[in-house]
């Protein structure tokens, strides 16, 4: 066995450590998806060999419009792969591909293309190591952890033997290559000066799926939605760090900030909750990773009264209003004793927190005066916001996709539509109040 054949088993190790603890950084409606596969794949050519890899990808991604209603993605890709336990194959390139199927449109599939450069070490005395061009072509399940078929071809580019090589794969993608679908955030969003942050998903290792008599589609697309709950819920969790660490700048009172914190505390059992089922749905132990709360960027107090105020109405009277109304209405027809306790405390909770909300704007507004209040104003005066996310509806059969409560779009529409109304006329009794 060569130097190089040597050292490539714990390289391999470390690579595959690395695609279990895989962030899932990329959605469909992020700009950049980080995705990794494990492999095991047969190789015939100049010698049939059996094959153990791994493959890293990140991509940039291109989401349709109404005329190309699907995703689309292209960027850099590395693979290393231990041939016959004795040598092995590097290859880096360039990847890109897209959605096969429509979206929404049950199974969703992914078809990408590879373009690079290959390096194969020394098997034996009569095939020494050889560079050549990779070209490749791969089929993935959209999923949290879908299957992936694969087939590949090496044109060798050094000296003789010159016979090219092609290989067979079959493996398991942590990650689709093109991001994940986009779902609604439940509650108060962790918001940065870029904007709202959705925390990573970790996929950590096999789990024990949960026994249900889900068709494999309808199973992925609920795992999806619960581990998208997860990374709201986690992204909650600095979201309220950083609620109390403010309130306590601006000399709001002890209760508010006890209150924060407790709420910090709900939102960890959230995530424990929908990273569970997520988990057991998907056959494959998934956590988000949490995050750091946003660094304090108010320039002054009266500053942080009016964002505090305005995060209060958009994100607890609203958000977490909105997510209360959607988990009472998802209990409805829930029937897994799992998904029922979670979909129950999170309407509990959310109801609570959106009550918090209306304080911390009752007291922004009483502390800021002028500047709060026309502020506040414009906010609830002006045209209803969107619905938080803009997705259809899971697709699948209408009583497991209720049982593990999975809502209905014009039924998560009406929950915010509720929550809007009723909010406006609270908010306009709190404004005069003020």
């Amino acid at each position: 066995m060569s130097a190089r054949s040597r050292a490539l088993p714990p390289a391999l190790a470390a690579l595959a450590a690395a695609l279990v603890s895989l962030p899932a950084q990329a959605r469909a409606d992020e700009p950049f998806a980080l995705s990794g596969g494990l492999m095991l794949s047969l190789s015939f050519g100049q010698q049939l060999a059996f094959g153990l890899g791994a493959d890293l990808r990140l991509a940039a991604v291109l989401e349709g419009g109404d005329t190309v209603p699907r995703t689309m993605g292209f960027g850099p890709f590395a693979q290393a792969t231990w041939l016959n336990f004795s040598a092995g194959r590097f290859a880096v390139g360039i990847h890109g591909g897209g959605e096969l199927s429509e979206r929404y449109a049950g199974d969703q599939y992914s078809l990408d293309g590879e373009l690079g450069w290959t390096y194969r070490t020394r098997i034996g005395d009569q095939l020494p190591g050889q560079h050549g061009l990779h070209v490749g072509v791969m089929s993935t399940l959209e999923s949290p952890v879908g299957l992936e078929l694969s087939a590949r071809a090496v044109i060798p580019l050094s000296d003789e033997p010159f016979t090219p090589e092609g290989t067979v794969g079959m493996g398991l993608r942590l990650l689709p290559p093109f991001g994940m679908r986009a779902r609604p955030i439940d509650g108060r969003p962790l918001r940065s000066a870029e904007g709202v942050v959705l925390p990573p998903a970790l996929a950590l290792g096999p789990a024990a799926a949960r026994p249900a008599r889900l068709d494999r589609a309808t199973r992925s697309a609920l795992a999806g939605a619960w581990l998208d709950s997860a990374r709201g819920e986690c992204g909650s969790i600095p979201a309220f760090l950083a609620l109390a660490r403010d309130l306590a700048a601006v000399g709001a009172p002890v209760s508010l900030v006890a209150r924060a914190l407790a709420a910090l505390g709900d939102e960890v059992r959230h995530t424990a909750r929908c990273s569970a089922i997520a988990s057991a749905l998907a056959g494959w132990r998934l956590q988000p990773a949490l995050l750091p709360p946003p660094p304090a960027r108010d320039p002054d107090r009266r500053a942080a009264l009016v964002r505090m105020a305005l995060e209060a109405w958009h994100d607890g009277c609203l958000g977490e209003g909105a997510a209360a109304a959607r988990a009472r209405r998802s209990l409805v027809g829930a029937s897994d004793a799992g998904v029922r306790a979670a979909l129950f405390e999170i309407a509990r909770d959310e109801a609570q927190h959106a009550e918090l909300g209306w304080r911390v704007l009752a007291y922004c507004l009483t502390e800021g005066g002028r500047a709060v209040r026309e502020a506040v104003g414009d906010a609830m005066t002006g045209p209803a916001p969107a619905p938080p996310g803009d997705e259809a509806e899971i697709e699948g059969e209408r009583k497991e996709m209720e049982a593990f409560g999975a809502l209905q779009r014009a039924q998560a529409d009406a929950a915010w539509e509720q929550t809007w109304a009723a909010a406006r006329r609270e908010g306009e009794r709190v404004l005069a109040a003020a």
